[in-house]
């Protein structure tokens, strides 16, 4: 009831498929059977009924293959840069981690955020050298790369069969979260002031 009573403008919206999503004894949701079906007849296709394959039709859904690109880039002329290089500041990062959900998830076994934001002050100092060092040994961490898929049930959907009924939820080491945020901030910024993009540019 305490968490209820505070809910905020973002959390209300949790609360909301909380209460509007099907009936459960608490426990994990399985995912059943999977299958792809014909948009025309509706008949199976192909089913997936293991881990191994259901893994293997979530991935196909979620990361379809890059379209093959047959034109030649090795004669190509690119524009003078727009802007310097810099490193990151410690500025950088405490903005970053301000912005942070404290309880939003990290992959397991890394730090989590509440840790970053409550001990921000005390962290920074050791994370700048860091993640300065990452340009100037250009190294990234191998255990930074790697992130863990789990997979969401998309509320108010009629059936569970099919993959596109879930979503995929992308955990992250925490240390390079905070890394690829401030390296992201970074970029739309200096996009945005040199007028890179234009006007009528929206998303991804």
């Amino acid at each position: 009831m305490d968490w209820l009573e505070n809910i905020d403008a973002t959390s209300i919206w949790t609360a909301s498929r909380l209460v509007t999503g099907p009936a459960s004894d608490g426990g994990r949701a399985r995912v059943p059977d999977l299958k792809i079906k014909d948009p025309i007849t509706g008949g199976t296709l192909k089913e997936a009924r293991d881990n191994e394959q259901k893994s293997k039709m979530f991935f196909k859904a979620f990361f379809p293959p890059k379209p093959v690109d047959e034109e030649d880039q090795s004669d190509i002329e690119y524009p003078e840069p727009k802007w310097k290089f810099q490193h990151i500041t410690n500025e950088q990062i405490s903005r970053v981690i301000s912005k942070l959900k404290p309880y939003k998830a990290s992959r397991p076994g890394t730090i989590p955020n509440s840790v970053f934001v409550n001990c921000s002050d005390m962290m920074v100092q050791f994370l700048a050298p860091l993640y300065r060092a990452t340009d100037t040994l250009r190294y990234y961490p191998d255990k930074w790369k790697i992130t863990e898929t789990p997979v969401l049930r998309k509320p108010g959907k009629s059936d569970y069969a099919i993959p596109g009924a879930w979503r995929p939820i992308v955990l992250s080491d925490g240390c390079a979260k905070i890394l690829n945020a401030v390296k992201t901030e970074d970029i739309v910024n200096n996009l945005e002031r040199h007028r890179i993009l234009p006007d009528n540019h929206f998303g991804g």
